[in-house]
C-alpha cells in the first residue's frame, strides 16, 4: 500500500516520462477476508494490490495503459506503452480536461478499523456470532476489512489522496429443510455490529420454515432498508446526463418535474460522517452534495466532464469510471427518514407482505424504471399488523415510477446499505406492488 508521499512520487515519476499531457489514477487495496461455511471458518485470505493507470493526451486523442508493477522499470514501461497506444487511436470528441486543483476536504480514517478487524479480530467475531446459530442450522458468509487508497495526479501538478477503511459483512443462516435468513452490514467509521447480524439471520431463518405459496397480484408491501436500497440502486444508476442523452433514463425531460410521491426526498451527500470519505471523483472534481429527488421532484442530474461540456454546466464531481461507462454515479445516497418506526409501520398494516431482501434484480425497461427480481432470505405475510407465515420465493415486476408514488410510510430508522456505493436507507411501505410469477 502506498502512503501519500510515495503516491505523489509515483505520479511525478510516471508523468515525467512522457512528453504528452498525462493523468494518473492510483487505486490501492489491502484486503483481508475471512470466509465461513457450514458454521466453520473455511478461509482466510489477504490480498494487497496497487494499480496505476496512466492516460496520455494529444489534442483529441487519448490512450490509457495500466500496471501493478511499481518498480522503476515497470513505471517506465507504463509510460512507454501509453505513448505507443496514443499513436494508433483515433481522435475523440474532446480534448483533455485538466485535473481540478480546487481544494477539497479531507477526512482520513485509514487504519481506523484495522485493529479490530484484523485476522484474529475477524475470526473471534465470527466464532462469537456462530454461537448464536442453533442446532439444525448452519451459517455461511464473509467478513472483510478493505484498507483503500486512492490517488490522482497530472503533469500540471494536481494531486489528490484519500485513505480509508471499509468493513463489510454478510451471512446466510440456513436450516436443513432449506429455510434461510440473512444479515449484512457495511461501515467506514465505527465498528458494525456483526453479532446482531448473526442474530437477525438466525431469527429470520427460524421464522421462514414451512412457507405457504405466494399469491400473485398487487399487494401492500413493507420493504426492509436492504430491499428498498436495492430498488433505489436502479433509480440512481440512470439519474445522470449520459443516461438521459443515450435515451436510457426515466429522467429524460423530467428535470424539475414531480415524478414520485412528495414524501420521497433523496440526496447524495459525501459530507455525511457515516458515508464514504472520498471527497473527489475519478476526474479530480470535488464531489458536490446535491439533492437528487426533493419531495418527489427530480432536482438534479449528475455530470462528468464530457457531459458537463456538452450541456454547458459544471461537472458535479460524480464520475465513477468503474461503473460500466455510465458517466456520473451517486455513491453516498441518503433517503430522508420518516416519523414511524418499522415496528409501527408493520403494526399499522392490516394485510400485506414484508420483504427482507431482493435477489437477481434487473432492469426490464429503464425508461419507465420497470424492474424485476425475486424475494430472498425471508418474506412474510403481514396479518392484522403482525408478521405471519413465511411465503415461498416469488418474482416481482414493477415500475418504480408507480411504486415510488405509492409509498405510504417511511421509517424513522435508517441503515447503511451497500449498493452503487453506500446508502443510508429507511424501510418503506408501498401500496399496489406487483408479484407476477412464482419462482
Amino acid at each position: 500500500m502506498l502512503d501519500k508521499k510515495t503516491a505523489e512520487q509515483v505520479i511525478k515519476n510516471v508523468t515525467s516520462q512522457t512528453q504528452n499531457y498525462a493523468q494518473v489514477r492510483i487505486h490501492g487495496s489491502a484486503q483481508g477476508t475471512t470466509r465461513f461455511a457450514k458454521s466453520e471458518i473455511s478461509q482466510n485470505v489477504a490480498i494487497t494490490d496497487t494499480s496505476v493507470a496512466l492516460t496520455v493526451f494529444n489534442g483529441k486523442k487519448e490512450a490509457t495503459a495500466s500496471t501493478n508493477v511499481l518498480t522503476e522499470a515497470g513505471l517506465a514501461q507504463l509510460a512507454k506503452d501509453a505513448d505507443a497506444l496514443l499513436a494508433h487511436v483515433p481522435e475523440g470528441e474532446f480534448e483533455a480536461f485538466p485535473f481540478s486543483q480546487e481544494a477539497v476536504p479531507e477526512r482520513a480514517n485509514g487504519g481506523a478499523l484495522a485493529q479490530s478487524f484484523g485476522t484474529a479480530g475477524r475470526a473471534a467475531l465470527i466464532k462469537e456470532g456462530m454461537g448464536h446459530v442453533k442446532d439444525g442450522y448452519t451459517a455461511s458468509g464473509a467478513l472483510v476489512l478493505d484498507q483503500k487508497t486512492v490517488a490522482l495526479g497530472d503533469s500540471k501538478g494536481a494531486f489528490r489522496f484519500a485513505a480509508f477503511d471499509e468493513v463489510s459483512f454478510n451471512t446466510v443462516v440456513t436450516h436443513a429443510d432449506g429455510a434461510d435468513g440473512a444479515g449484512e452490514c457495511i461501515s467506514y467509521t465505527s465498528a458494525p455490529d456483526i453479532i446482531a447480524q448473526f442474530k437477525k439471520a438466525q431469527a429470520t431463518a427460524e421464522a421462514a420454515r414451512n412457507p405457504v405459496p405466494a399469491q400473485l397480484g398487487a399487494h401492500t408491501v413493507v420493504l426492509s432498508p436492504l430491499a428498498f436500497g436495492d430498488l433505489l440502486t436502479f433509480m440512481a444508476y440512470v439519474l445522470n446526463a449520459k443516461a438521459v442523452d443515450d435515451g436510457f433514463s426515466f429522467a429524460a425531460g423530467k428535470l424539475g418535474q414531480k415524478v414520485f410521491g412528495e414524501n420521497l426526498t433523496i440526496r447524495d451527500d459525501v459530507s455525511h460522517p457515516e458515508l464514504q470519505p472520498l471527497f473527489f471523483d475519478m476526474e479530480s472534481n470535488p464531489r458536490q452534495a446535491l439533492p437528487l429527488i426533493e419531495k418527489g421532484i427530480v432536482k438534479n442530474l449528475l455530470y462528468d466532464n464530457k457531459r458537463a461540456a456538452k450541456h454547458g454546466v459544471k461537472p458535479t464531481g460524480h464520475c465513477a469510471q468503474m461503473w460500466g461507462g455510465m458517466g456520473a454515479i451517486p455513491l453516498n445516497v441518503l433517503v430522508e427518514a420518516g416519523t414511524s418506526s418499522l415496528a409501527d409501520i408493520i403494526a399499522s398494516t392490516p394485510k400485506g407482505i414484508f420483504v427482507n431482501e431482493f435477489h437477481y434484480t434487473n432492469f426490464v425497461n429503464p425508461r419507465n424504471l420497470q424492474i424485476t427480481g425475486l424475494t430472498r432470505n425471508g418474506a412474510f405475510l403481514i396479518e392484522d399488523g403482525k408478521l405471519g407465515a413465511p411465503i415461498s420465493t416469488v418474482r416481482f415486476t414493477e415500475s418504480l415510477l408507480d411504486a415510488f408514488c405509492h409509498i405510504t410510510a417511511i421509517s424513522s430508522e435508517r441503515e447503511k446499505v451497500s449498493g452503487l456505493g453506500i446508502g443510508l436507507i429507511p424501510a418503506v411501505r408501498i401500496e399496489n406492488f406487483h408479484f407476477t410469477s412464482k419462482a
